[in-house]
């Protein structure tokens, strides 16, 4: 609460102890201090980004509880054998707890949580309501809410960052290092359906678009699985630094995105765009910081505006804005009033 960090929540609901996710990151060397949590018994994931599941090496301390999650988020863990699946949509009983799921429109397999504790806790982990491709379904009223912050009181639309991308596009040759499991794909799709040609793409982002267009295609909005299959089967690989390059890793840390920046980064071309948040020392920073690469924005979570509908449609009485910094607690209170607004690290729920 009140910074970037590892995604990692202890609920105590009567006899259960519970954790929501359990992630590493997003800079390096961020772990969760569950030293002192104790026991849990069950240990739900909101979707399977490192930030969130990244730290699962750590269940030992605290129990080796058994994992739940989606089942497309199990598969890309490789826990398929040893987790129970929740629901895209749905219902679950999770130790004795009522667990609601749906669709955060943030990434394949992704789910809200809503627990049947006090007068409602809703946990949206990451969430977005603008992206092309994944579905989001509006979760229901809840007294409390652990939210998305990470832009704080940023207000640009989705349409606003295909603006800024759209020059870079139009050069034809940019190389976009992308998570291939949240906006690797968004931007495929959106090349795609905007130029009419399909971009060059990475081996990783190439299997992460052919599970989503098969086995994870209850993520998806309906009407995108048949292109992002056309364009996993028939998107060139990336073999010289000419079109519209999308690979990981996000911040040329690792994977064919830091080799191919290694190789062009003394070269005119191409252009090298990040498009989400970099952790300090890394390729991306380095690169932005001598002008080699550009930063353009690309929404992956949640505006002001788009918490604000969340708020009002939900109604709760404390809202716990995560993963956001705390210079914007002033805007978050003024705009969840008459919600009490905390980024305490520990609550009571309402009966």
């Amino acid at each position: 609460m009140g910074a970037k960090g590892p995604a990692c929540f202890l609920v105590e609901a009567g006899a259960a102890r519970l954790l929501l996710d359990l992630g590493y990151g997003p800079n390096p060397g961020q772990w969760p201090d569950v030293e002192g949590v104790g026991r849990v018994d069950a240990l739900l994931l909101s979707h399977g980004h490192r930030d969130h599941a990244g730290a699962l090496k750590l269940a030992p301390q605290v129990g080796n509880p058994p994992l739940f999650a989606t089942a497309a988020v199990l598969d890309r863990l490789g826990r398929s054998a040893g987790g129970t699946v929740l629901p895209l949509q749905g219902n679950s009983e999770v130790c004795g707890v009522r667990v609601r799921t749906g669709r955060n429109g943030h990434a394949p397999g992704g789910v809200w949580l809503h627990l049947d504790i006090g007068d409602g806790l809703l946990y949206t982990g990451d969430y977005g309501v603008e992206s092309p491709i994944y579905a989001y379904d509006p979760p229901p009223p809840a007294g409390t809410v652990v939210l998305d912050g990470s832009y704080g009181d940023y207000s640009g639309s989705i349409e606003d960052c295909v603006a800024h991308l759209a020059p870079a596009f139009d050069r034809g040759a940019v190389l976009l290092p992308v998570p291939p499991d949240g906006r690797g794909p968004e931007l495929a799709y959106q090349f795609s359906t905007s130029h009419g040609i399909l971009p060059c793409i990475g081996a990783d982002l190439r299997a992460s678009l052919e599970r989503l267009a098969s086995a994870e295609r209850g993520s998806l909005r309906p009407g995108v699985a048949t292109l992002l299959a056309r364009i996993a089967r028939d998107a060139p690989p990336i073999a010289e630094p000419r079109g519209i390059l999308l690979t990981g890793r996000a911040d040329a840390s690792d994977g064919e995105a830091a080799d191919l920046a290694t190789r062009w980064e003394r070269q005119a071309a191409p252009e090298i765009v990040f498009t989400g948040y970099f952790p300090f020392g890394t390729p991306a920073h380095r690169l932005v910081g001598a002008r080699r690469a550009s930063y353009i924005r690309w929404n992956a979570h949640p505006r002001l505006e788009d918490n604000l509908s969340l708020v009002r449609a939900v109604e709760p009485r404390t809202v716990m804005p995560a993963f956001g910094d705390a210079r914007h607690l002033a805007a978050w209170s003024r705009a969840f009033a008459p919600a009490r607004v905390t980024i305490e690290r520990e609550i009571t729920l309402s009966a």
